[in-house]
């Protein structure tokens, strides 16, 4: 999967006038600042260039996580979406990823870092009903409503403290669906399982990955994510110092709704082992954690399930 050509057309754009070693030594020092820093809540970008390297190493993954999980929520459930909220809207590649496969009427993004805000609207498709706020969801609570909501990767950079509190308000002031994606790690899960409990609380529907309306059987130790692989293009290739011409991004997501829906099936929780006669594989079945082998016997289902990955539905 790959960004919109259009989106990648701006972003070269912005890189006219900039030399491709600074965007270079910018991206690495973004990185290590985002991997290395306690995550407390505080600023952790505020340049231009900053942002800009952010749009090149992020942004990509960004839009395929939020896309694939948005594609996987609207085959479950798919109502009429007007009106979408991007809370945490980084450079924007939450409105791209709505607008590749709902045609909605207006666009909110709230962003409080000044830099992406600003970069996010000069690569903002060319749609006229987007609204760009800028807002601290933390010290304000979010008064704006929408049919569909996003948050991506925007709960595990909160104070532990304050995570509740912005759930919660975020829980309150969506219309249909409210799709929240966090880092395919054992911290970013911990927030998805925290999201989904206090959903449950509140009389919410799960959509999806979850295959009931029960909390999450995973022991405290395990974790669930999904696996979208990114196509890199010439400029994000040097930028991450990269040969391979693809990344593979790991996220945990949970797509909730007021609406009730029938959520069943079964979900693969970690890379089938595949033989020359079985495939073996642990799946999360109504909400009950299972191993299952499949064989050659099977027929269609052992076809159909040498094709499917870590995060697919069966």
């Amino acid at each position: 999967m790959k960004i919109p050509y259009e989106l990648e057309e701006k972003i070269e754009k912005e890189l006219e006038n900039v030399k491709l070693t600074d965007l270079k030594e910018t991206a690495k020092k973004l990185s290590d600042r985002y991997m290395n820093e306690k995550r407390a809540g505080q600023s952790l970008l505020n340049k231009e260039m900053e942002a800009l390297a952010y749009s090149i190493i992020r942004m990509p993954a960004t839009f395929c996580a939020v896309n694939k999980a948005l594609q996987e929520t609207l085959k479950r459930y798919s109502p009429e979406i007007k009106t979408m909220l991007d809370i945490g809207a980084g450079t924007g590649a939450g409105e791209w990823a709505v607008l590749s496969n709902i045609d909605v009427n207006q666009i909110i993004c709230i962003e409080r870092e000044d830099k992406m805000r600003k970069l996010g609207q000069k690569l903002a498709p060319d749609f006229e009903n987007i609204n760009w706020k800028s807002q601290d969801i933390v010290d304000e609570n979010i008064t704006d409503t929408a049919d569909l909501v996003i948050v991506s990767y925007m709960i595990n950079e909160l104070q532990e403290a304050r995570k509740e509190q912005v759930i919660e308000n975020i829980l309150s002031i969506f219309n249909k669906i409210v799709i929240f994606i966090e880092p395919g790690t054992p911290e970013g899960f911990n927030n998805i399982r925290k999201i989904q409990r206090m959903a449950i609380e509140k009389g919410l529907n799960i959509l999806a990955p979850c295959t009931s309306q029960k909390e999450c059987k995973l022991p405290q130790d395990d974790w669930c994510h999904s696996l979208v692989r990114v196509e890199r293009n010439k400029i994000h290739k040097f930028v991450k110092d990269a040969e391979a011409p693809y990344e593979d991004e790991k996220f945990s997501y949970i797509a909730i709704s007021k609406e009730k829906i029938n959520n069943s099936g079964s979900r693969i929780l970690r890379h089938p082992i595949i033989s020359s006669g079985f495939i073996k594989m642990k799946l999360c079945t109504n909400g009950n954690i299972e191993e299952k082998t499949f064989t050659k016997k099977d027929k269609e289902i052992f076809k159909r399930a040498k094709k499917l990955k870590c995060g697919d539905f069966m």
